[in-house]
């Protein structure tokens, strides 16, 4: 009797793990997805906060936009708080502004910012900012 029912104790035991193996295997996943979605939420909600910034700015400096130190006018005159992280897979959380050499800091993370009226191959115009990165509909916001 006391073998047979040390071998249910450890067939109810197995059970229980392989149910909270499946459980995990099935939620797991999920998370994941649903963090990754929240990261996107929160880089497109950080972008438009930013663009709303810069044409506030805009607005209220006689139609000029923020210089290279983009990142410093709008914090100390008040237009943003903070720059918000950008969250891409693949690439670090930064809340950089990259500002200088855009042809050649593509897909480098962080914000993208175009502070001259200067034409380049970024095909942008000044005023314009984005997520810097060429991976999925990242490019096209």
């Amino acid at each position: 009797m006391n073998i047979r029912n040390n071998l249910v104790l450890v067939l109810e035991i197995l059970l229980a793990i392989l149910i909270i193996a499946i459980t995990l295997f099935i939620s797991v996943p999920k998370f994941s997805n649903i963090l990754r979605e929240s990261e996107g939420i929160a880089t497109k909600r950080g972008l438009a906060s930013l663009r709303n910034a810069i044409s506030l700015y805009y607005s209220e400096n006689d139609g000029k936009y923020p210089d290279v130190n983009i990142a410093k006018e709008l914090v100390e005159k008040g237009y943003i708080q903070d720059i918000p992280f950008v969250y891409i897979p693949g690439h670090k959380k930064s809340n950089t502004i990259y500002t200088d050499n855009l042809a050649n800091n593509v897909d480098v993370g962080g914000w993208a910012y175009k502070a001259d009226s200067i034409k380049d191959s970024t095909g942008k115009y000044q005023g314009q900012i984005w997520v810097n990165c060429t991976c999925g509909d990242w490019g096209n916001l």
